[in-house]
């Protein structure tokens, strides 16, 4: 036997995932003395001492049987030459080590023990107990305040350990062994139920609190419960009065889908459509709600279709804490209205007393904690295309996990601020991109103060220091309030400020995320709603040649004027009047006006839609005007295209015309109409003629003998294979080898996938996002990799 003292350091996701106890009850049975020392963001260090045979095989065993939910980057060892002698083996105190990255997991969904002990009468400090959590289960980010992770550091630092509990702690044959975030009934949080005024109705005996929780629920209230990283306002997703009572007090919901929480996947497999990889993802740690699509027969079965109206899909989650699993034990095996618990636009309230003001008016009774939220997090929200997951909204069970980046960056920091709807900001550490959790639209204040201290938080968890900033990224528009937040960063740091044009955002996030090599090219289709372009004028229909350094506009959709400008956003009859105006004279377009009854859809009636001929009028030959900007954007056309097949008249939330059209086309059969798209050149700049799509399916609905889902269906093949035609052909003339997608309109499942088939049918790669948000979501990402490059350049 040869005795050895060996040095291991390792890095990755390992506080917070029942790491250290793994390691040292591995160690135990290698028989090997030591200590191991949880190290803050340098991850973890063990001296471990004894046959060296035996310490190879730890070794690879840690790699073998680490916990499910961590993850390993590096493996660094070393020999200690020492005649000390190691007695036992310990865990140490906690330093504050710093590292390159974080070392912190999200937070994680209950494990199927700790469920099984919640359910276990024999256990009565656990049965029927909420908050049951152990070293590989329960809330992480939200509870967390800084590092390294230990229960001090978090807000379960109000709840000392009962003598019982400190006994499984410190038992490293208990599974609970130096779980940092778990406690009982006797000394851990509690729930207590409130009535609509924020009066205490009980708060003493679970059984009793859950009971009458669940009867006021099947009764047909909405009741307000607070959970890991926010509060739900949770409901009959059966019952429409129910339903259309909680649109009306949400006020601004008139017809935003609702996420649906299931006990099990019983009810998903009867109702809805379900893959593999839904599968997977549905029953993950993660338990993120994902977009499900409805079956044929799905009008027979007791989910309201008030739930998402116009739609042909359905998000869905299955339970992640304790409370959600007791409501269904009560409840029973229905689904529920499980939506975020905010006025709309405002983010959630996370203290009591705020969660209680919020909702004031919008529900009927309260269940809530008195453990603290440290970061609010929204539920993650994805639909899969095929096997490739898209996430929409990156938030709880992934923040805050980083994005790296393929190559090496020896930078110590800097801050990306976001776009300014569907807002995350990010923080890059060396080669890591760090996304904050979901922010949301931050037109409105409260949300750009959580912006604020969300991208605090995550450089406080990062340890970076103020100095070791080196430049702030924003997107290039300069009237976002996000961009002027980043030159107040830049001043406040006194660092260089980068704004990054919104579609190379897209892109370079895209690349990164593909792992595309520093000196290589791709072709970029960049597809939104909105994004200021360097020539003044609205971008997102794009086609751009881009390294990480720079990139060249190929092509782009014909530009049309938004008479009225964002007015065309929020009312779809504008933008197609815009296009039909353009094209057509006054008196024919009037004459379609009549047909399509335009003016019904429009806020003031004839009196808007007389203004609007007369703005274009007068200004028509000096586009874009002061009221009529120009857009290439392919949310815009889709918009119309929406309202002129009778999908959506009036934007109720953001995508919904959009949406609403592939709704619609989930219906149709596309070859059933003859509908085609062409481009022409403009100084260099291919150019797709988009407004001879519009005047072709206006003259198919005239004829009157085509059904207007074939249409809807139709048109989304239609402008795929558009885009993807100009985008090869230009790959091809380049000896480009890749061609990606970025852009909210590649959510789209027919658009989407009709791009990618052609491009690998023309032998390119495609690149699609899998671990970045295709929408504004990860814009932040793309801006700290094209400020990163601006940087470099100026050094």
């Amino acid at each position: 036997m040869t005795i050895k003292t060996v040095e291991i350091n390792i890095s990755g996701i390992v506080q917070g995932v029942g790491f250290r106890p793994f390691l040292f009850n591995l160690a135990r049975e290698h028989s090997l003395n030591g200590y191991v020392l949880n190290r803050g963001n340098a991850g973890v260090r063990l001296v471990v001492q004894g046959d060296i045979q035996e310490i190879q095989d730890f070794i690879n065993n840690i790699k073998e049987k680490k916990p499910a939910i961590s993850y390993i980057e590096k493996i660094a060892t070393k020999e200690i030459a020492t005649k000390k002698e190691c007695k036992d083996l310990a865990i140490r105190k906690s330093e504050q080590g710093r590292g390159i990255s974080l070392t912190l997991p999200p937070d994680v969904a209950i494990c199927d023990v700790c469920l099984k002990d919640m359910r276990d009468k024999a256990l009565p400090r656990y049965y029927q107990y909420p908050f049951i959590a152990c070293a590989q289960c329960g809330p992480r980010f939200t509870t967390v305040t800084s590092l390294p992770y230990d229960r001090e550091r978090s807000t379960m630092i109000n709840f000392p350990f009962c003598d019982s509990c400190l006994n499984e702690y410190q038992d490293f044959d208990n599974r609970r062994f130096h779980a940092q975030t778990f406690a009982c009934s006797i000394c851990g949080p509690n729930y207590s139920l409130y009535n609509d005024s924020g009066t205490l109705l009980q708060d003493s005996n679970i059984s009793e609190i859950l009971k009458s929780t669940a009867e006021k629920i099947t009764n047909g209230e909405i009741a307000a419960i607070k959970g890991i990283g926010g509060v739900h306002l949770v409901c009959l997703a059966t019952d429409e009065d129910v339903i259309n009572k909680l649109r009306k007090r949400k006020r601004k919901r008139k017809s935003k889908p609702f996420a649906l929480m299931v006990p099990d996947l019983s009810i998903i497999e009867e109702y809805m459509k379900i893959n593999v990889k839904e599968r997977e993802l549905l029953e993950s740690f993660r338990r993120p709600i994902v977009l499900l699509e409805k079956k044929e027969d799905f009008q027979h079965t007791s989910i309201s279709n008030l739930i998402a109206p116009g739609l042909n899909n359905i998000g869905f989650m299955l339970p992640y804490t304790g409370i959600h699993y007791l409501l269904f034990d009560y409840i029973g095996n229905i689904p529920l209205i499980y939506t975020s618990g905010n006025r709309s636009n405002i983010p959630m309230g996370i203290e009591n007393e705020k969660i209680v003001s919020q909702l004031k008016g919008i529900a009927d009774v309260y269940l809530l904690h008195d453990r603290i939220i440290y970061q609010r997090a929204d539920d993650s929200v994805l639909r899969v295309h095929d096997i490739a997951p898209k996430l929409i909204r990156r938030s709880r069970g992934y923040v805050p996990e980083y994005i790296s980046l393929p190559f090496r960056v020896d930078l110590t920091g800097a801050i990306a601020t976001g776009p300014e709807l569907n807002v995350t900001g990010a923080v890059l550490r060396r080669n890591r991109m760090f996304p904050t959790q979901h922010i949301g639209n931050t037109t409105n204040l409260e949300t750009f103060q959580f912006l604020k201290k969300a991208i605090s938080h995550m450089k406080q968890l990062l340890q970076i220091k103020d100095s070791e900033l080196r430049f702030i990224a924003c997107d290039a528009h300069p009237a976002f309030i996000t961009s002027q937040y980043g030159k107040e960063l830049s001043e406040n740091y006194s660092v260089s400020l980068y704004p990054v044009q919104h579609h190379f955002s897209h892109i370079v996030g895209l690349m990164a995320e593909n792992n595309v090599k520093k000196e290589e090219e791709v072709i970029g289709i960049s597809t939104d709603g909105v994004g200021f372009g360097d020539d003044g004028n609205i971008w997102g229909g794009e086609i751009l040649r881009c390294s990480y350094e720079n990139y060249t506009r190929l092509g782009h959709l014909e530009y049309q004027p938004m008479i009225g400008g964002d007015r065309c956003t929020k009312y779809p009859a504008r933008m197609a009047a815009s296009i039909i105006l353009k094209n057509l004279r006054v008196e024919e377009s009037r004459n379609i006006f009549n047909q399509l009854h335009l003016e019904k859809d429009l806020e003031y009636k004839k009196t808007e839609l007389d203004t609007l001929i007369s703005q274009f009028t007068k200004a028509s030959s000096s586009l874009p005007s002061e009221n009529i900007p120009l857009s290439s954007s392919t949310g815009r056309v889709f918009d119309a295209v929406s309202y002129l097949l009778g999908a959506c008249s009036l934007k109720t939330y953001r995508g919904e015309p959009a949406m609403r059209l592939e709704g619609l086309a989930s219906k149709g059969t596309p070859h059933e109409i003859d509908l085609s798209v062409s481009t022409y050149e403009e100084k260099g700049v291919t150019i797709i003629n988009t407004s001879q799509v519009i005047i072709d399916i206006l003259e198919i609905m005239q004829e009157g003998n085509h059904r207007k889902a074939d249409m809807a269906s139709c048109f989304q093949i239609l402008m795929g294979k558009a885009f993807a035609k100009v985008a090869v052909e230009k790959a091809k003339r380049l000896g480009i080898k890749k061609v990606g997608l970025s852009g909210g309109v590649a959510y789209n499942y027919s658009f989407s996938k009709t791009i990618k088939s052609y491009v690998r049918k023309e032998g390119l790669q495609f690149l699609e996002h899998r671990l970045i948000p295709p929408g504004d979501a990860g814009i932040s990402i793309g801006q700290l990799i094209g400020g990163l490059f601006s940087y470099l350049q100026d050094q």
